[in-house]
């Protein structure tokens, strides 16, 4: 009874009691620490349409398990949506370059494919809601009208742009600018053609008018999107308004980011946390918000673009830019104690490049052979390495980011990577 007696007596005691809550207090913070020694945070960046974004997806294909109905839906009306403007475009830019097209033969059958895909009103087609709302109309506009064009042409600076240490602003339309015009060249009274018969439209053009794969051929000479080759084979699918979006189709499909995304998954009781930031130069001010307590910094590079043209500024190389964003990033204050991942993507787009864009065209320093895929890639590597005046450590992986085999090899032998070095510089291990 003394025993119990004391026991009462010092737990009421104000002494013990704070002493008690301190203790708790202490233990809710080592427990804190534990948990941020047991979690990494890995920031992709990288130029607009790099592939970072094709890494994240994945990324939730190897851990999350997966896409949902919705983003599967998603996809398949943006992804109709581009496969029609890709055709669109491949048929306006035809003309600008002077290409003679099968299809310009009047009373032609081609001729009237051409007709129907050029008179089809995109926009008045599809449930927008579906397709991501403003921001889908908004990225549509400015990727594929006129208009859009020609005032990204205007307001092009012609200098590669690391973007992200100042307060540039590109200057783009709002959706208040862009969404009350959306409509304006649509005819209410013309036929309205079936998406089946647009569809079966476009396979003509790509499988029978030689001028519509000679453009291609050029489509670095102008803005196409990078698998528009894919989307035209499968055409007759997107068509579907019900269809759902394989994984493959969703690894070809591209939604740009805005802003920063995160990602969170576990793997091997490690929490993994993606952060995601867009890559064109408008939001790029947006990625300091995310650069303090970062594990690893993963940098995607497309390889496959050094003869492209940035989207947003049409007067520079995307390598130049690539070039410049990665040393600021690389020896930047902020990423002082950060290794670096270098990917070296779009490797399978590289090669069939090669046979028709000679890198020496752009890269006049380049020694390598001729059309030599492997020099090239060791051009690039080399030259990105000994941007490193920072002397840390850079892993660098080719990869082929809508490949799910392959980078499922390389995300795995890098996951198991970062999480080892995670547990040493913790002393866990």
């Amino acid at each position: 009874m003394g025993c119990n007696a004391s026991t009462a007596m010092d737990e009421s005691d104000p002494e013990y009691l704070e002493k008690l809550q301190n203790s708790k207090v202490e233990q809710m913070l080592m427990q804190s620490q534990q948990t941020e020694k047991n979690q990494v945070k890995l920031l992709l960046l990288g130029a607009g349409e790099s592939g970072k974004s094709t890494v994240l997806k994945q990324m939730k294909l190897l851990h999350k398990g997966g896409f949902t109905y919705q983003e599967r839906m998603l996809y398949g009306n943006v992804i109709w949506a581009d496969t029609v403007g890709s055709m669109q475009t491949l048929i306006i830019q035809a003309r600008k370059l002077g290409i003679r097209l099968a299809c310009d033969v009047p009373d032609s059958e081609l001729s009237e494919f051409k007709r129907k895909v050029l008179a089809y009103k995109t926009l008045d087609s599809i449930d927008a809601s579906k397709a991501g709302g403003v921001s889908f109309l908004k990225n549509y506009v400015l990727k594929y009208s006129e208009n859009g064009a020609a005032r990204r042409k205007k307001m092009s600076t012609g200098r590669a742009n690391a973007g992200w240490e100042d307060d540039y602003d590109e200057g783009q339309e709002g959706p208040e600018e862009i969404i009350p015009g959306l409509y304006e060249l649509s005819d209410k009274n013309e036929v309205m053609y079936s998406r089946q018969e647009i569809a079966h439209a476009i396979q003509q053009l790509w499988n029978h008018d030689e001028g519509i794969q000679t453009c291609f051929q050029k489509s670095h000479l102008f803005q196409l999107e990078g698998s528009a080759a894919y989307y035209f084979d499968h055409a007759h699918l997107y068509a579907d308004e019900e269809y759902l979006c394989t994984d493959e189709d969703i690894l070809k499909g591209r939604i740009k980011t805005t802003g920063i995304t995160e990602t969170n998954f576990i793997v091997n009781e490690t929490k993994f946390k993606i952060l995601d930031a867009g890559g064109q130069r408008s939001e790029r001010k947006k990625w300091i918000h995310c650069f303090q307590d970062i594990t690893c910094a993963l940098f995607v590079l497309a390889v496959s673009e050094y003869d492209q043209m940035l989207f947003e500024d049409e007067r520079v190389n995307r390598m130049h830019e690539a070039i410049m964003l990665f040393e600021s990033l690389c020896n930047s204050k902020w990423f002082v104690n950060t290794p670096f991942i270098l990917f070296l993507n779009k490797v399978d787009l590289l090669e069939d490049k090669l046979r028709r864009s000679p890198i020496r065209k752009y890269f006049p320093d380049y020694k390598g052979k001729t059309n030599d895929l492997e020099d090239t890639l060791q051009y690039f590597e080399k030259l990105f390495l000994s941007l490193n005046r920072a002397n840390k450590p850079i892993y660098v992986h080719r990869t082929c980011a809508t490949d799910a085999e392959s980078m499922k090899f390389v995300l795995t032998a890098i996951t198991d990577m970062i999480v080892q070095q995670n547990l040493k510089r913790s002393g866990l291990i």
